[in-house]
């Protein structure tokens, strides 16, 4: 599962909520394994929900339109209910014989009357759940804009609160197959990033080593999210999009790349050198990367992420780089690229026992570029392990 059903009842219990409801993408596709098309195609407009209840935490109620009902085909949880809203179609002739995952869906279609909203479809599901007159949290930031205030409205014996930040608590630990799906798609980007670096050649331009990092994404199932490769001083203006600039000897290649496989995020960083780096490129990128490795090897459960950036900026600084600065070394990562906590310098937050953090030092300088490493690290009481496997020296292409 991919579901902490343990951690999300005691913040249930913490916050004295009867049930939740998962709104956005992420937190539907963390309750069910559905990834909703709805959430996909619309992000800010379309609807999706689940609910949980504090007595059946690993039976959702999911909530869809009523034309995508077939994704509960997808789930990975055993679904305690379904409600639908909308209207679609799907013919059957009397004499047609239906296979068992298309009985299952037009059960689910016509079950009940699909609800004339989505709105309409929550409230019923709530309602029927016994939560009319409960304490609910729901995931504010999934619903369409008023749906909050209507909700309230609609069932005025509930109390119903905010719940989004209490989804991203329970989500800072991972479960085993979170960790499982993180390690794939770091291995995902990882490759790609090789597969990119090999076709570097004299004349080869930014844009196309990066579409060759989003060709190979896609060859192994994953969808390249942000592609930041730039060839040597360009890198100090990295988060401009790869353009038309040459690779020429002496050139550094800035790979900072995200991918996203079965839903999880990766995001690595990799410097390749075109040719021999002269001494300062080589002993900077060398204090990038000892600082990396004291972070991943220092990091333990019940640090702060403000305790981890400032011993792994310090390391940085006293292993070759002591004009280094930083606003951060790191973060969360999981169904979001950025998850809390962040490794800054006000970050307060715990990094806990099976959290994955990514830990990077990355450095710009103007008329250099970028010297950056940056890997996910897997944070336990019985030790770190890098989820990623590729070297992060820094490599020469002849």
């Amino acid at each position: 599962m991919l579901l902490n059903a343990n951690r999300l009842v005691n913040k249930l219990d913490t916050e004295k909520l009867d049930a939740i409801v998962a709104a956005t993408r992420e937190n539907v596709l963390y309750v069910t394994g559905i990834d909703s098309v709805a959430l996909r195609l619309s992000p800010h407009e379309g609807q999706c929900y689940a609910v949980i209840t504090r007595d059946r935490p690993n039976e959702p109620c999911f909530i869809s339109f009523v034309g995508e009902i077939d994704q509960i085909l997808d789930s990975v949880a055993p679904l305690r209910s379904t409600y639908t809203f909308g209207e679609f179609y799907r013919e059957r002739p009397k004499d047609r014989v239906l296979s068992q995952d298309e009985e299952r869906i037009e059960r689910a279609a016509l079950e009940r009357k699909p609800a004339a909203t989505p709105l309409a479809a929550l409230v019923q599901a709530l309602s029927d759940l016994g939560l009319a007159d409960k304490r609910v949290g729901v995931d504010e930031l999934g619903l369409r804009r008023g749906y909050l205030a209507q909700l309230r409205e609609q069932l005025p014996r509930s109390q119903i609160v905010e719940a989004s930040d209490a989804w991203q608590w329970v989500r800072r630990v991972k479960t085993p197959d979170e960790v499982r799906r993180l390690e794939a798609a770091a291995r995902v980007n990882e490759h790609a990033v090789l597969a990119a670096a090999a076709i570097a050649e004299e004349g080869i331009t930014e844009k196309e080593v990066a579409r060759e990092f989003e060709r190979a994404v896609a060859s192994q199932g994953g969808l390249a999210t942000l592609t930041l490769i730039r060839f040597g001083r360009n890198a100090v203006t990295g988060q401009v999009k790869p353009g038309r600039t040459v690779l020429t000897k002496g050139d550094t290649i800035w790979f900072d790349c995200d991918c996203v496989y079965q839903g999880y995020w990766s995001d690595i960083a990799r410097i390749y050198c075109f040719g021999e780096p002269d001494g300062y490129v080589r002993k900077t990128y060398e204090a990038m990367l000892a600082g990396q490795q004291h972070a991943i090897e220092s990091v333990r459960p019940g640090m702060t992420g403000k305790q981890l950036f400032e011993l792994t900026v310090a390391a940085v600084r006293r292993t070759g780089a002591p004009q280094y600065r930083r606003h951060h070394v790191g973060h969360g990562i999981g169904l979001y690229g950025y998850e809390r906590p962040t490794l800054g310098p006000l970050e307060d937050a715990i990094i806990e026992d099976s959290a994955v953090i990514n830990i990077e030092t990355p450095y710009y300088e103007f008329g250099l570029g970028a010297l950056h490493v940056e890997d996910p690290v897997l944070v336990t009481a019985r030790g770190n392990r890098v989820l990623s496997t590729t070297g992060r020296e820094l490599r020469v292409l002849e």
